[in-house]
């Protein structure tokens, strides 16, 4: 097809042509041309077949707002080529067909339609109930578009951007770029969002004089070249807006051009106020056989040939019901298109400038009329014109059947963000009735249809916006508001809903193939509530959610029943738009957290995984099971990096009632120079973190959580405290302070040659605290512990200290042999003492007294309101629960997998952590067991993933399983 290669308005170049395949036949586009655009041009008028009935389904709108142009491209099903941008190799092929879109051998499935009324998979195949799985599975089979291949792997890259604004604009038309001009006098940040690839919206394509006999689209492009210009003003093309929510948080995705690194990007903004200028979308006309090839709402055909350079037929019937009708009508004529008629719903109120028009081109306009059937196989061949009434009847030879009843806002922000919507007798528009707050209104959507009401009203809009963020804008928004009431307001719309026919082939939802008779089906049953009848006909529920059908099924629920009530519009919800996973997911980066010593362990050959938020050494060989590491931590000394333990200092007058809210023992026991071992609980008694807790002085305390609940501790003691009113106050060191484990019989050897005080088991006994200086210089805080079950010491020092204090220890340690251990390693020789870590050898069922931690709970603190401690006095009899329990496997050879099952004719637990302890020579490890297995010597019967049938065995031992007495760690 030749292109019209001279207009102004286009947004093609065709000097850069692309190619497509489709149906193993290579199709040529050029620049700026989506996939439908450029099928289009190259003849294609058969797009795909329809869900149910397998009906023809072609080219309608332009903006994706229903499935008849959902095709795979490039191994993804459901694409929306009619608003994807054409790429040069891209593969494209039609969906829901049985040979081809052309020659679709399931078509006879349209003579069926009376097999399937309304609801009929509620009500058919039922019984007998045998009959319903084997139906279900047919059912399945032919339900849906498109197929997911299970082996598809995603390409592209895909990003996302968290935004903060104080205005941001939907809608890049005239009214939004209005909007977002004048938000951004007050000099604050503006973001304007639009779905298109260009700003402009329904000016951009026009050339109706405006100001000054300004065409349209030169005003809208000099709108976009200020707006440009402006700096404070962020614009997003090809950026659907996909939410709108509670304080005026906005979601989108844009789709990355060309020089552009993205495939697509996710776009989240926080806005203090959010102007809405989405403008309108067609209400789609309904009459016999209106999603036929060959029909096309008005925006379509004229975008077509002025967007897009493609004549959208050679002989054209139109059918409106608002004055855009018939200015393209006019326009599409002088561009060569063949008009035999023009049928306007509307007895009156037509511009009278559009019907001299009309009158001098000598297209014949029929007031009053409307379509009543579009005739053809697979493409519009002719077209019966009738009077609204149905008395008399017309028929037109025709290609294009240019069909719309009116136009409808694009009110799913308001919808979301929870708005009270409204229907409006002048205009027939849904309209939101009770704003949320800091929300505004602006453009087309309002009702106003002449240009420079539009503009004006976005001015408006923006200047609010601007003003309720505390800019002062007052003076400017008076004066807008002055400068709009003197311009012509909202204009009467068009209020028929349907053609006078019987509906068996109008369709009210191309997605779901519902027609009139299928509303009227569902009525009859007694459902007369829009958002019921959506349901059961399924209306609106496809990829193009209340698009196509959303203000009709209303509007022909309310006339069909006659109802006394203002019709009540359906439901939206997000995604307003279809969006890929891919692009919520991101760029999927490997993000983690390092401790100040990362760099050191690799080049002593750690090996790192991620655990947690952390990227930490497990392993410093290739030798997984870590026996070196192991092994000269229980007979010389080893160095680990602990620095990812949650660090933090509380203090204040009420700091004490803090710790004793949250923590499970009596906290006035902590003294200085003394530290002590705690849990925290959760409402239900669960464990959810323990650590180490000093008195640095009056009020004034540091402890120690868990790795991974680091993150939470702060807001998890205030929401414990939040109602109390106490005055304390909480320091997270997490990052601030590192941390190094010294460990193993010698590490007191080591320590003794870098610090300036005296550490013998006198001074510094187990469990003991104090500061000192390393070299005189570096601030340290010692905590005698004994997690591996060793003598150790757990030294505190700044962050940027941390090389400096592991080098001196490594110099200090180079004649025992110190080595670093890794936190596989330490994993070990923790569980060879029977030391637990939460979420190993504890989950979301166990409570404190299960995982053998009952030790810690002080009952007689009631007055504290521990968290968790409600629960664990209900759950303290219960024998039944789950019970960590030492396990020996009877073969030593290998030990357990952790997670494996431990069964008998069910699950009655599972191996927390099992290794191959080589101190002792066993395979040993914990197990959380229900209680009746928990009795020492009971035989466990394990299964493991690939066992192929056979058990492993294992009894219940005592723990620990080394140094019971604790002596080492304490020497």
């Amino acid at each position: 097809m030749n292109r019209l290669n001279s207009l102004p308005t286009l947004r093609i170049d065709t000097a850069d042509k692309r190619t497509l395949t489709y149906r193993g036949k290579t199709i040529q586009g050029v620049a700026g041309d989506t996939v439908a655009t450029a099928l289009y041009a190259s003849g294609v008028r058969v797009f795909g077949r329809s869900l149910k009935y397998h009906r023809p389904r072609g080219l309608y709108s332009l903006d994706g707002e229903c499935s008849n142009t959902c095709m795979e491209v490039d191994g993804i099903p459901n694409v929306r080529t009619e608003n994807t941008p054409l790429k040069s190799g891209m593969a494209v092929k039609a969906q829901n067909v049985v040979g081809s879109a052309d020659f679709d051998w399931m078509a006879f499935m349209d003579k069926l339609d009376w097999m399937m009324p309304a609801g009929f998979y509620y009500k058919i195949m039922h019984k007998p109930a045998a009959v319903w799985p084997l139906a279900m599975k047919q059912i399945r089979k032919a339900a849906g578009l498109g197929v997911i291949s299970a082996d598809y792997q995603m390409k592209g890259q895909y990003d996302e951007r968290y935004l903060t604004a104080e205005v941001t604009v939907i809608g890049g038309g005239a009214a939004g770029m209005q909007a977002a001009l004048a938000a951004a006098e007050s000099g604050q940040r503006v973001v304007l969002l639009e779905a298109r690839p260009h700003l402009g919206g329904c000016f951009d394509y026009r050339v109706t004089p405006s100001v000054d006999d300004t065409p349209l689209y030169r005003r809208a492009r000099k709108l976009a070249e200020t707006v440009a210009g402006t700096a404070n003003i962020r614009v997003f093309t090809q950026a659907a807006v996909v939410g709108c929510y509670t304080n005026n948080l906005v979601t989108a995705f844009q789709v990355g051009g060309e020089a552009d690194t993205f495939t697509e990007r996710y776009i989240e903004i926080r806005s203090a106020s959010v102007v809405v200028a989405t403008g309108c979308i067609e209400r789609p006309l309904l009459f016999d056989n209106n999603e036929r090839p060959g029909v096309m709402q008005v925006g379509c055909a004229h975008r077509l040939a002025r967007t897009y350079g493609i004549l959208p037929g050679s002989q054209a019937v139109f059918a409106v019901g608002h004055d855009l009708g018939l200015e393209a009508a006019a326009d599409l004529f002088d561009l060569g298109l063949k008009v035999a008629c023009v049928a306007d719903i509307r007895a009156d109120g037509q511009n009278p400038d559009l019907m001299l028009a009309l009158a001098e081109r000598k297209i014949p306009l029929l007031k009053g009329w409307v379509a009543t059937r579009a005739r053809g196989g697979k493409a519009v061949e002719k077209v019966t014109l009738a009077t609204v009434e149905g008395t008399v009847k017309r028929e037109f030879d025709c290609d294009l059947l240019v069909a719309s009843a009116g136009l409808t806002p694009v009110n799913g922000p308001f919808i979301l963000a929870g708005a009270t919507m409204r229907y409006d007798s002048l205009t027939g528009y849904f309209l939101p009735t009770d704003l949320p707050e800091k929300m505004f209104a602006a453009g087309r959507m309002t009702g106003l249809n002449d240009p420079v009401s539009i503009e004006a009203s976005g001015r408006l809009a923006g200047l609010n916006a601007a003003d309720a963020t505390g800019a002062g804008m007052g003076a400017a928004v008076a004066d807008a508001q002055k400068k709009l009431s003197t311009l012509p307001g909202p204009q009467r719309g068009c209020k028929l809903v349907t053609a006078p026919v019987k509906g068996r082939k109008s369709f009210i939802c191309f997605d779901e193939d519902t027609t009139v008779k299928n509303i009227k089906q569902a009525i009859a049953m007694g459902f007369d509530v829009p958002e019921l009848i959506k349901r059961f006909t399924s209306a609106g529920t496809g990829p193009g959610q209340g698009g196509i059908p959303g203000h009709n099924l209303p509007l022909f629920v309310a006339r069909h029943t006659a109802s006394i009530n203002t019709p009540i519009p359906t439901t939206q919800r997000p995604p307003l738009v279809p969006t890929f996973i891919a692009t919520y997911a991101g760029y999927n980066h490997h993000m983690f957290k390092r401790t100040p010593m990362h760099r050191n362990q690799i080049e002593d050959g750690g090996v790192f995984r991620n655990i947690g938020v952390w990227q930490r050494a497990r392993y410093f060989s290739s030798d997984f099971d870590c026996k070196e590491e192991i092994l000269n931590v229980r007979n010389n000394v080893g160095m680990l990096d602990g620095s990812t333990l949650g660090k933090f200092r509380i203090h204040g007058p009420d700091a004490l009632k803090a710790l004793q809210r949250v923590y499970v023992s009596d906290m006035s026991k902590v003294k200085t120079g003394r530290i002590k071992y705690s849990a925290m609980c959760n409402d239900d008694g669960c464990v959810i973190d323990d650590g180490v807790v000093t008195q640095l002085g009056e009020n004034d305390y540091y402890f120690t959580t868990s790795s991974g609940r680091a993150g939470q501790t702060v807001e998890w003691i205030r929401y414990h405290t939040r109602f109390d009113g106490w005055d304390f106050h909480l320091v997270n060191l997490t990052d601030a302070m590192g941390v190094i484990n010294l460990s193993g019989p010698n590490a007191r050897k080591v320590l003794e040659k870098v610090v300036d005080i005296d550490i013998s088991n006198t001074v510094l006994p187990f469990s003991g605290y104090t500061e000192c200086l390393i070299q005189e210089t570096i601030p340290v805080r010692v905590m005698r512990l004994g997690f591996v079950g060793e003598l150790s010491y757990e030294l505190h020092m700044p962050s940027s200290y941390m090389k400096s204090v592991w080098e001196m220890l490594k110099t200090a340690g180079a004649a025992f042999g110190i080595r670093n251990f890794g936190v596989e390693a330490q994993n070990v020789l923790r569980m060879e003492k029977c030391h637990i870590i939460l979420g190993q050898e504890s989950e979301q069922r166990t409570n404190l007294l299960d995982v053998g931690l009952g030790f810690l709970w002080d009952r007689k603190k009631s007055d504290a309101r521990t968290v968790g401690a409600v629960a664990l006095r209900q759950a303290e009899t219960d024998p039944d629960r789950l019970k960590l329990v030492g396990i020996r496997m009877e073969d030593d050879d290998r030990p357990a997998r952790d997670g494996a099952l431990i069964v008998d004719r069910r699950v009655r637990g599972y191996v927390a952590t099992m290794r191959k302890s080589f101190t002792t020579g066993q395979s040993v490890g914990m197990a959380l067991v229900e209680g009746p297995l928990a009795d020492i010597g009971t035989r466990l019967e394990i299964f493991e993933d690939e066992c192929n049938g056979v058990r492993r065995y294992a009894r219940v031992v005592k723990m620990p399983f080394y140094d019971p007495k604790g002596d080492r760690m304490k020497a």
